[in-house]
């Protein structure tokens, strides 16, 4: 799986977000937002700073942070 997607996707998880919400905001259908979670389609810039605006997290450390790294980054932020 494409790395970018599975961080967006964990992302999800950790705020408990249903894919139908991330979908809304980023104003595309379900199963638009399903492909590019799931890597079949790609990830736009636009889309990837829309994706950090949501949670909260610059784009820069959504694209250099390691998968470990983000989420340690996002339970922080939950939690503070």
């Amino acid at each position: 799986m494409n790395p970018i997607a599975l961080k967006i996707r964990k992302l999800r998880e950790i705020h408990n977000y249903p894919q139908e919400y991330v979908a809304f905001q980023l104003g595309v259908s379900q199963a638009a937002y399903s492909k590019k979670e799931t890597g079949r389609t790609e990830l736009s810039l636009t889309v990837l700073q829309q994706v950090a605006t949501l949670y909260g997290i610059s784009l820069v450390d959504l694209i250099s942070l390691t998968l470990q790294d983000l989420i340690v980054h996002a339970v922080k932020q939950q939690v503070s």
